[in-house]
């Protein structure tokens, strides 16, 4: 029985946090989505799918690279299929995807090719990301008071989970000082006869020393 990915945008990418965000901006436009585990057999889930003639995603949101998956070659093969499924690659970087790779990823068989999120920008990405598929199920109307929430929510979901994970850190106990060292022993007077004791002095026996 193949998943229920029919009609829905799927998201495949190892970073759960990246698939998350995702999910929350479609949802923020009323678009269906389901995130599938990177490590699913997405070929014969589709090729399933079309065997039951049922409708394959809508798009497929795919991290460029997965271990052990060929995304040039899948791209490829899904723009063959009889009903042909739009693909979006996510770069692995999150800065700006250059002209180059852009063009490559669009020759390989992709639909685009998007930088991850920033989540030092997520209100700029995820806008951007946005517009990148709604032009492509039909240049769909955002409505931009949903995404401002969506945003606003992400945001306050991010920083409480960077506080979260700060708290987490263990904090070393402290580093008892070091105990003085105990002074040396003062050195023992000695005491060296002298003249005047009893043993230094000569014994008389019937008024001769001896």
């Amino acid at each position: 029985m193949p998943m229920n990915i029919s009609d829905k945008i799927v998201i495949l990418h190892q970073g759960e946090l990246q698939g998350h965000i995702w999910e929350k901006i479609l949802q923020s436009q009323g678009l269906q989505s389901v995130i599938l585990p990177f490590s699913v057999d997405l070929k014969g889930e589709l090729t399933e799918l079309a065997r039951m003639e049922q409708p394959l995603p809508s798009l497929i949101l795919l991290e460029q690279q997965l271990p052990s998956f060929d995304a040039s070659q899948f791209c490829q093969w899904v723009r063959a299929l009889a009903q042909p499924v739009p693909v979006i690659l996510i770069a692995p970087q999150t800065r700006k995807v250059n002209l180059a790779d852009r063009e490559a990823a669009i020759a390989m068989g992709a639909t685009d090719l998007l930088p991850q999120f920033d989540l030092n920008s997520i209100a700029i990405e995820a806008v951007g990301g946005l517009k990148a598929v709604a032009k492509i199920l039909g240049n769909i109307n955002i409505v931009n008071s949903t995404l401002v929430t969506c945003i606003m929510d992400l945001k306050r979901e991010l920083e409480h989970q960077q506080l979260k994970n700060q708290q987490k850190i263990p904090v070393p106990p402290p580093i008892p000082p070091m105990p003085l060292a105990a002074p040396p022993p003062l050195p023992q007077p000695t005491t060296t006869p002298t003249d005047e004791s009893p043993s230094s002095k000569p014994r008389k026996y019937r008024g001769r020393d001896y």
